[in-house]
């Protein structure tokens, strides 16, 4: 049963702030997510994830804050508490912050424009579909030279959905042969993009070609 999700939100810009938590107020409330504070300044989110009373169970990080940048707000906030869940943002290119937003305990880095997959991270966070704690970015990074071993981090789901998308297979017919809805497959293939370090679709689908090659 879905008990809720806190979400804080820390972005220096005022008119993003504010958006964001008219939207995610408005479009997620009968998810039962809500946003508990927004603040301008990474010191300030900094002391609310401290303080029992103002801690929530996300938040969403602007990586390219003046006071205190976003990789530095994210590293303090996972060495005060372990178990929120840091979705770092930004407007600019992801590339240009991935490997900072990992390295500092994000479980993923969002495009702000991209509202509708922002919004689906949260609800799948609430749905205990993404750990409250999810791996550094050694852990993220893809190894192609020893898979056998573990070292690529899909779920067994994960692995299964892009054994089968590599075949050439839509989402929907991934669905149908899992049993399971198009929404599901296509929350899978986001977590693997992410997972995988890639930038979308067609690239998950090359890099995991060559993982699983030598299994063919």
């Amino acid at each position: 049963m879905n008990s809720g999700l806190r979400v804080g939100i820390v972005d220096d810009d005022p008119m993003t702030l504010a958006a964001l938590r008219t939207l995610i107020n408005g479009r997620l409330r009968k998810h039962d997510i809500c946003v508990i504070w927004a603040t301008r300044s990474g010191t300030v989110a900094v002391d609310r994830c401290v303080a029992v009373a103002t801690r929530p169970d996300a938040v969403l990080v602007d990586m390219g804050m003046d006071d205190v940048d976003g990789e530095e707000t994210c590293r303090r906030i996972r060495h005060v508490c372990e178990r929120i869940t840091i979705f770092a943002m930004t407007a600019h290119s992801l590339n240009h912050y991935r490997d900072a937003a990992l390295r500092s305990g994000a479980c993923t880095l969002l495009d702000k424009a991209d509202i509708d997959a922002m919004e689906q991270f949260l609800i799948d966070r609430s749905q205990g579909r993404i750990p409250m704690q999810c791996r550094s970015k050694d852990s993220v990074d893809v190894q192609t030279d020893d898979h056998d071993n573990g070292s690529v981090p899909l779920s067994a789901k994960e692995i299964e959905v892009m054994d089968l998308t590599i075949t050439g297979l839509t989402a929907k017919e991934v669905a149908g042969r899992l049993g399971v809805s198009e929404s599901t497959i296509k929350t899978h293939i986001r977590h693997v993009i992410i997972k995988l370090g890639v930038r979308n679709k067609l690239q998950a689908i090359s890099v995991w070609s060559t993982i699983r090659r030598p299994l063919s």
